[in-house]
């Protein structure tokens, strides 16, 4: 009978180590799954924001057919802290190049560019078919203070 050779103790704890890597390994996937699938399962839902809630303002109409104007920062790519106030309550943060707020007949518009001392080149890129003022393709200039676009007027009403 042959006797078994032992293999020299540099070879096991080479093995020894790569056993220990794998069980690691295989623990690093698990604990990654685990938290992946909590992160899914949550609502998704910023901590902190600047922007206001929308109140329910008696739109029994849905909000789907309610008049909206769309905003387009021309000159920047993201200002975050420069907002669309509809009646002084802050609507839309220009988190990107668009803001789209909802308005009704009446509502007072302005850009609050107050946070920035650079001057902020804003279009209004586009309004629902019901708006009449103010209109797409009006140009805003804002330097460092809140500019009033005047009230929003609506056809037939």
């Amino acid at each position: 009978m042959k006797a078994p050779t032992r293999r020299p103790l540099g070879q096991k704890l080479e093995s020894g180590l790569i056993r220990l890597l794998a069980a690691i390994a295989v623990v690093v996937m698990l604990a990654q799954l685990i938290i992946y699938n909590k992160a899914v399962k949550q609502v998704a839902a910023p901590f902190a924001t600047l922007e206001g809630s929308r109140p329910n303002r008696g739109n029994s109409a849905g909000i789907l057919q309610a008049p909206i104007i769309t905003f387009q920062l021309k000159n920047f790519s993201s200002l975050p802290l420069a907002r669309v106030l509809v009646n002084g309550e802050s609507r839309g943060e220009f988190r990107d190049r668009y803001v789209t707020v909802y308005v009704l007949e009446g509502d007072v518009l302005e850009v609050d560019g107050t946070r920035y001392k650079r001057p902020l080149e804003i279009e209004i890129l586009d309004v629902s078919g019901e708006v009449i003022a103010p209109a797409a393709g009006t140009k805003i200039r804002v330097e460092g203070r809140i500019y009033s676009l005047g009230r929003v007027h609506l056809a037939g009403r």
